[in-house]
């Protein structure tokens, strides 16, 4: 069974109410278990919190049916730190080191050997990393 991480480009597609993505996270979720990470969650109810007031308990309303949907949300543990150290070490190393919440992303994927979904382009210059694009193949 597949497990897939989302990464928060996919998850504000979906929030934000692409249909294509929408589409295929409802798929994942059939066919395989999804996940995000702790640090998506932060980054969606950053998103949130600095949103005007009348937008903002729209968006936690659609943060919250949003994660609704997955099996769970992975904390950062110690396993993860580890792989995070190594890919930062080896993309620091390749001056290609993306940003440090998008590393705690793909570390998680890494450590737990799962399909990390995101639109981001730094995301396919790390080593180990598997990879899907919902918005490129929608």
């Amino acid at each position: 069974m597949t497990e897939y991480l989302i990464d928060t480009s996919t998850a504000s597609f979906v929030i934000n109410g692409n249909a294509s993505v929408a589409e295929a996270l409802r798929r994942a979720v059939d066919h395989g278990q999804v996940y995000c990470s702790v640090v998506t969650e932060g980054e969606l109810l950053t998103g949130a919190y600095r949103a005007g007031r009348a937008r903002r308990d729209e968006l936690a309303d659609e943060i919250s049916f949003f994660f609704r949907q997955l099996t769970d949300v992975l904390p950062v543990t110690r396993i993860i730190a580890s792989a995070w150290a190594r890919l930062r070490a080896v993309t620091l190393a390749a001056g290609q080191a993306p940003p440090a919440n998008d590393l705690w992303i793909a570390a998680t994927a890494v450590a737990r050997d799962m399909v990390l979904v995101a639109h981001d382009a730094h995301f396919s210059r790390i080593p180990g990393l598997a990879l899907e694009d919902w918005l490129a193949d929608g």
